[in-house]
């Protein structure tokens, strides 16, 4: 009874790890820079770009996105302190080895990789669905 509760404890807590994973990345990949570029918008009184408003969305989201990689890596590092293990050419023939797998891999690099992935997926729907050409070269 007891390994079936744990095992289910470690189920939950693994899928809530990669929902958070998918919920950061849609925030990183998607949220800051729509934010940063509205925080943009309401600093110009016209329609034409600025260059206070162009700085104000780089700086802002570059900023952002470092503060969040922090915060995240410095929780994520404090929750894995794992015991020191050996490297492999240290350990004997009848240790046992390590096995690769993708809950090695830092959430922070997954996040990323899934906002960058989230990135292209919404610029191919609007470049391909939305984007207007405009008026051809030479035809106007």
């Amino acid at each position: 009874m007891v390994q079936a509760l744990d095992s289910i404890r470690h189920g939950l807590a693994a899928t809530g790890v990669k929902i958070g994973v998918v919920l950061l990345g849609t925030l990183v990949g998607v949220g800051v820079p729509v934010g940063w570029v509205w925080i943009g918008s309401q600093l110009q009184e016209t329609t034409a770009p600025s260059w206070t408003a162009l700085a104000v969305v780089h700086v802002g989201m570059i900023f952002t996105l470092l503060l969040i990689a922090g915060f995240f890596s410095f929780f994520v590092d404090r929750a894995r302190a794992k015991k020191r293990e050996r490297a492999d050419w240290m350990r004997g023939m009848s240790e046992e080895r390590r096995v690769e797998s993708i809950s090695d891999v830092h959430p922070l690099e997954l996040i990323i990789f899934l906002a960058v992935f989230i990135d292209i997926i919404v610029f191919a729907v609007w470049f391909f669905a939305f984007a207007n050409p405009g008026t051809p070269v030479g035809q106007g």
